[in-house]
């Protein structure tokens, strides 16, 4: 073997170890958090442990598609509020869980189908607003549909084990890391990004981005729908204010942002940074911490632009 074919196979090989070690990292701590219970760690501690994994969930969706195509959307709030009242409404019908969960996803899939054909071929900020005015439509369509609950909502009228919606919303977060781990190293992942870099040049060499940004928003709506339809099981209950809050697309798009965007590993640490910071702030402004958010948000925009997580990185490379 030639030394140009070693000095491409050693950036290979370490991307596919890097790789292989998120995937064992995920799984470790998935089957840590899972046990919690067991190890007879307290309510509270598992509580914060489900909404850094339901966060962490809602960052993955938001990332397989924003953060692969830079195509910035505010319209994954609405999606996890849709895989909500799919859930709630379908087992509020008698149909089993399994079916439940496959229709809220269902329903996710099939908004983003109409959000993406009506919105896809848009590009900076009029794509930004198409989503920030479909999570808004979708509030108002809530509140006035009688089979929703209308402006009181809706309840889950089967009580279920807290551990089911514990210990889904971990799988849920652990799959959705794992899987946009392999999606990035993927052929697929490759052509994605050269739609981010430079969309006009991608569709010159054959790449058909519009078709591609659908596949994934397809993709990342049944992560938002599901992550929506489990935290359902979890709170039993839905109001429309809540469900399509625009502050749960905020949290979906900042947690990838200030951990770092089209990384697996940047939701994740942004969600642990956003969980302990609002519990933190609980005790000194607790109606600040979307605030406090935006102004974390804007720091590391202005000075870590790849996130708190590829900046740390490059940061230790450098002292190394």
């Amino acid at each position: 073997m030639s030394d140009a074919m070693i000095a491409r196979a050693a950036p290979r090989a370490s991307r596919r170890a890097d790789t292989l070690g998120l995937v064992v990292a995920t799984i470790a701590l998935a089957g840590l958090g899972i046990a919690l219970p067991a190890l007879g760690v307290s309510g509270y501690v598992r509580t914060l442990v489900y909404y850094g994994a339901f966060y962490l969930a809602l960052g993955q969706a938001w990332n397989i598609m924003s953060g692969l195509t830079g195509y910035l959307s505010f319209a994954h709030g609405a999606l996890a509020g849709i895989g909500a009242y799919g859930l709630v409404i379908a087992m509020n019908a008698d149909w089993p869980m399994g079916a439940s969960l496959a229709a809220a996803g269902g329903a996710a899939v099939l908004a983003s189908l109409i959000i993406g054909a009506t919105s896809l071929r848009l590009r900076g900020a009029a794509f930004t607003f198409a989503t920030l005015f479909f999570q808004e439509l979708m509030l108002l369509a809530v509140r006035k549909l009688p089979f929703a609950g209308g402006p009181g909502g809706l309840v889950l009228e089967q009580i279920l084990p807290e551990w089911i919606a514990y210990v889904g919303m971990i799988l849920l977060a652990a799959v959705a890391t794992i899987g946009f781990a392999l999606l990035r190293r993927s052929r697929l992942g490759i052509r994605v990004l050269a739609i981010k870099g430079d969309e006009d040049a991608a569709a010159s060499i054959g790449i058909a981005a519009t078709r591609l940004k659908l596949v994934l928003f397809c993709v990342s709506a049944l992560v938002a729908g599901l992550a929506g339809a489990v935290h359902a099981l979890f709170t039993a209950s839905l109001y429309p204010d809540v469900a399509f809050s625009v502050d749960l697309s905020l949290i979906a798009l900042a947690v990838p942002l200030i951990g770092g965007v089209a990384t697996a590993s940047g939701p994740a640490l942004g969600a642990l940074l956003y969980v302990g910071l609002r519990e933190v702030l609980q005790l000194f402004a607790p109606s600040a911490h979307l605030t406090i958010l935006g102004l974390l948000l804007l720091a590391v925009v202005l000075f870590m632009r790849d996130g708190i997580g590829p900046t740390l990185a490059r940061l230790l490379r450098r002292a190394r």
